[in-house]
């Protein structure tokens, strides 16, 4: 029996240290093993075969990359078309030769509808470039035919209520852009009063109706006098009661409104003297801006 272990075992330590040895090896080399090394032979697959792989959409920045002048119009004049690309371009690159532009690019009425109406079927035909949709509108001279197609309140407005501007194109005043707002001073250099402003213009002259005068019962006498510089002196030099009240105070209605005295002061004399002056206090005590009596 002792012959035989000790025949064996040589072999079987030798057997042994083979196993751990072979083990403490494997475990070396795993933690070698470095993660970027793992990446880097799963890219080699996939550039093997680079069909195994699963296609994610685009993102904008990534579209941009080869539509550059597309992706700056957008981030620069999109306005609210500043969205995902994809939002539009559902599906991509489609355009084949033979195939009809129009049906490779969105349709402008899937988001819109029918923005303008029937009257108006071809967007592109004004806003020429989809990615700048208000910069891009086309020149205004071909707009001014149809501004109340859209503007169709400020149309009636203008034609209505006639004045200068009823006879003028609407591009005369809205130059330069569409939705530009002129200042009032580029035709009416010479307002009523140094300090006005377009606010102050508009206030009182509605800019489709200018002749249609409305102003609150707080608006400055200076206001007035820009026109009615004679009867200003007068009132301003005046001692009497009426000096004391803004010009608003008694043409409160309208513009031109002259108001009955009764209105303020009542009935102060019997209707017989009335009748004897035909109902006209200013026979009496005179211009109602500067009273001869009070």
């Amino acid at each position: 029996m002792k012959g035989i272990i000790k025949k064996w075992q040589k072999p079987l330590i030798i057997c042994l240290l083979t196993v751990f040895y072979g083990c403490v090896s494997a475990q070396e080399t795993h933690k070698k093993t470095k993660p970027q090394d793992l990446q880097q032979k799963t890219v080699a697959s996939a550039e093997s075969d680079p069909y195994a792989q699963e296609i994610k959409p685009l993102t904008t920045q990534q579209c941009g990359q080869c539509h550059f002048s597309v992706f700056e119009g957008i981030r620069d004049n999109g306005g609210r078309h500043k969205i995902h690309c994809r939002e539009c371009h559902t599906t991509f690159h489609s355009f084949r030769p033979g195939m009809a532009w129009s049906d490779a690019v969105p349709q402008c009425t899937t988001c819109h509808d029918e923005a303008h109406g029937p009257a108006f079927p071809d967007c592109l035909s004004c806003h020429t470039d989809p990615h700048a949709p208000i910069s891009s509108l086309t020149d205004l001279d071909v707009l001014t035919k149809s501004c109340k197609t859209c503007h169709s309140r400020q149309g009636k407005e203008v034609i209505q209520f006639k004045s200068a501007h009823t006879e003028v194109n609407c591009n005369e005043c809205h130059h330069t852009k569409h939705g530009y707002r002129p200042d009032c001073t580029e035709c009416h250099s010479e307002p009523h009063t140094d300090f006005i402003d377009n606010a102050g213009c508009m206030g009182c002259h509605p800019a489709h109706s200018p002749r249609e005068i409305h102003y609150p019962v707080t608006t400055e006498n200076q206001v007035c006098s820009g026109c009615h510089a004679e009867v200003n002196q007068v009132f301003v030099k005046s001692s009497k009661k009426h000096a004391s009240f803004k010009c608003a105070f008694c043409h409160s209605d309208r513009h031109s409104f002259i108001p009955d005295c009764n209105k303020c002061h009542g009935e102060p004399h019997s209707k017989k003297m009335m009748a004897r002056f035909e109902n006209n206090c200013t026979s009496c005590h005179g211009d109602p801006h500067s009273l001869t009596l009070e």
